[in-house]
């Protein structure tokens, strides 16, 4: 990533831009950041910490779904894990598709990516109770 210093600009904006720049891409690598950790999602303040709240109750469904996928997949035979993932690869591209329809009105509002995320959340969590019923009967 190549940044040009405009001119006018002090080396200590300069040196403070690339320390910004440089956490943020060390938060979004990370599993969890430290925003993250400091949230009270009993209790969210403001609509910022509600729709990280959001989020993040997605991102743990879609770690529990991928838990419970692993553990599955690793029970199956050859044949029945490649069925497994073909279904699993078509049932994302629904789930997606499904959520952006049911969501679509609310585009360009401010509350669009929180009831995105909600839908991914409880479709998710579905296909979780499905997969481990699978896993049960195996």
């Amino acid at each position: 990533m190549k940044i040009e210093l405009r001119k006018g600009r002090s080396l200590f904006w300069s040196i403070g831009l690339l320390a910004i720049v440089g956490t943020i891409s060390v938060l979004a690598q990370s599993g969890r950041s430290v925003i993250a950790q400091q949230l009270n999602c009993d209790r969210p303040q403001g609509d910022v910490e509600v729709r990280a709240c959001i989020r993040l109750r997605y991102e743990l469904a879609d770690k529990r779904l991928n838990d419970v996928y692993k553990q599955l997949i690793a029970k199956l035979n050859g044949e029945e894990k490649a069925l497994l993932s073909e279904a699993q690869l078509g049932w994302i591209k629904q789930r997606d598709n499904t959520c952006e329809f049911e969501v679509y009105r609310n585009r360009g509002g401010t509350g669009y990516q929180g009831f995105l995320n909600e839908c991914l959340e409880r479709s998710t969590k579905q296909r979780t109770a499905e997969l481990e019923k699978y896993f049960k009967e195996r």
